[in-house]
């Protein structure tokens, strides 16, 4: 699951939001660029995209979130509850900051979500079972 968080970071550096610009044009940023934005020194942004860089910031910070718990956290199953929440709001985040229009780093992104969910649902489940099992042997001794 590390090395899909950390793939999730790297998603974005991929376009995620596609928007017209002040020329006219139709174009695509990422998010690493809409944070460059926001502390970069420009003037005349509109509270949208003001709101859309300062959710980009957490485009980056949930999966980095999610990767030191699942790398941190060997023997406890909250590593699995952390990453079903951060797999939640990154799909929420993914879809609020592309609104208009989807770029193919927020589909491969979400995709990486939704396999992780799965990851993390399937490895819930063993560590319980397991638990179950061990619970059981102590009984029967």
């Amino acid at each position: 699951m590390c090395l899909f968080y950390l793939l999730q970071i790297v998603m974005c550096t991929m376009p995620f939001i596609q928007y017209t610009s002040s020329e006219g044009e139709f174009t695509s940023a990422s998010p690493f660029y809409m944070i460059t934005i926001l502390f970069g020194v420009v003037s005349g942004l509109t509270n949208e995209a003001i709101l859309a860089c300062v959710l980009c910031i957490f485009l980056v910070v949930i999966p980095t979130v999610g990767f030191f718990f699942c790398a941190l956290d060997k023997e406890r199953n909250v590593k699995n509850i952390v990453s079903i929440l951060c797999c939640i709001a990154g799909v929420y985040l993914v879809l609020a900051v592309s609104k208009d229009a989807i770029s193919l780093g927020a589909v491969i992104a979400l995709l990486l979500y939704i396999l992780i969910m799965i990851l993390t649902s399937m490895a819930m489940v063993m560590r319980l079972s397991k638990e179950d099992e061990e619970k059981d042997k102590k009984e029967l001794k």
